[in-house]
C-alpha cells in the first residue's frame, strides 16, 4: 500500500484517498455489497454491529445517492472557484489555498450534485 498520504476535507485529495482505498479493497476481494466513508462528524451515529445489522435487510441493490442537475447557487459558490490541493502533489503538507481566477463550467458533460 505504501506510505500514507494526508488529506484535506474540502479539497480533492481525501477523495482520491477514499477512492485508492476503495480500489485497493476491490483487488483484495470483490465480495462486498457496501463502501460506507464515514467521517469523524458522522460519529457517534450507531456501532458498527447496529450498521451491519441494519444493511442485513436491505436490499443489496438499494442506492443511498440522490442526486440533481439542479446546481443553482452551488455554481458560482461552489463550481466555478479553482481550489488548489497540495495534497495531490507535494509531498510536506501544506495549506490548501485558493486562485483568484473562476473558471467556466464545462459544456462537454452536465454536472450533478448530489449527497446521501
Amino acid at each position: 500500500m505504501g506510505k500514507a498520504d494526508f488529506a484535506y476535507r474540502k479539497g480533492s485529495s481525501s477523495i482520491s484517498s477514499t477512492l485508492h482505498g476503495a480500489s485497493i479493497l476491490l483487488r483484495l476481494s470483490s465480495s462486498w455489497d457496501w463502501f460506507i466513508n464515514l467521517s469523524a462528524s458522522d460519529y457517534p451515529l450507531v456501532t458498527q454491529d447496529d450498521l451491519l445489522h441494519i444493511l442485513s435487510f436491505v436490499p443489496r441493490d438499494l442506492n443511498f445517492v440522490n442526486h440533481t442537475s439542479y446546481i443553482g447557487w452551488k455554481e458560482s459558490r461552489k463550481l466555478k472557484p479553482i481550489i488548489v490541493d497540495p495534497g495531490l502533489y507535494l509531498t510536506q503538507k501544506t495549506e490548501i489555498f485558493y486562485a483568484t481566477q473562476k473558471r467556466g463550467l464545462p459544456n462537454s458533460f452536465q454536472l450533478f450534485t448530489g449527497e446521501l
